[in-house]
């Protein structure tokens, strides 16, 4: 198959600790990075590498880091987000994850987490990526509350009939390369223009040019960088 570009909507740069990991997925094609923050230290680190050409930040807290994240240090990462609004392409990654949150209180602290960055994103117009792992139903419904212009889940798990629900909640999904009978079945059943690709590296995929695996399933790049309003002058924040 001949690739002229390859966009990666999530990975993780800031777990990449061999800068030239990074420098060898460009040179292989991997034209853009959406790296998120999941973290106080990952979102100071992401903005450190975004260079806004081959890289781009989103910044939040996902929910593995939500029950244990204080009001104080929630609010400061809400700091650095209004801080860098006009830099940063989406605020992500953010969400729910009932296999790490079991009780009810850790869901409850997870949930309002993720309305805290919900709400700023209605507030500043941005997109978000978000996390949903064993809480896809519940996502869907709080997004479905909120007036958000960009949604994207990422790695998607649902089935054919909740990837109906999330279109016609006009989100995107992204695929991970992580081969799924489940998945496969859901793209099938969605349009091809709700779809991105993404590596997840180096949780997932090693590094980012792993992207090459899920876009050989589906379409993808410009999808991406669609969203992320990456190359469109409509999309500049700065």
């Amino acid at each position: 198959m001949s690739i002229v570009e390859l966009a990666d909507a999530h990975c993780h740069l800031d777990l990449i600790k061999d800068s030239a990991v990074i420098k060898d997925s460009i040179a292989y094609g991997v034209g853009t990075m959406i790296t998120n923050g999941v973290d106080t230290a990952s979102n100071a680190r992401s903005v450190e590498l975004a260079d806004n050409t081959h890289i781009f930040a989103a910044l939040g807290i996902d929910p593995e880091h939500a029950a244990s994240v204080s009001d104080e240090e929630l609010e400061f990462n809400i700091g650095i987000i209004r801080s860098n609004a006009r830099s940063i392409v989406a605020i992500g990654e953010i969400g729910l994850d009932y296999k790490k949150a079991t009780s009810a209180s850790g869901k409850e602290r997870q949930m309002r987490v993720f309305e805290r960055f919900l709400d700023l994103a209605e507030e500043l117009r941005m997109p978000v990526s978000m996390h949903s792992r064993g809480a896809l139903d519940d996502v869907i419904k709080t997004v479905s509350a909120h007036s958000l212009d960009h949604v994207h889940i990422h790695f998607f798990e649902g089935d054919a009939e909740q990837v109906k629900a999330v279109e016609e909640l006009g989100c995107m999904i992204s695929v991970p390369p992580v081969e799924s009978s489940k998945r496969a079945r859901a793209i099938k059943a969605v349009g091809i223009e709700r779809i991105m690709a993404e590596s997840d590296s180096p949780i997932v995929g090693a590094a980012p040019r792993d992207i090459e695996k899920s876009v050989r399933s589906v379409a993808l790049t410009q999808n991406t960088k669609n969203f992320f309003g990456i190359g469109t002058k409509s999309k500049l924040r700065r």
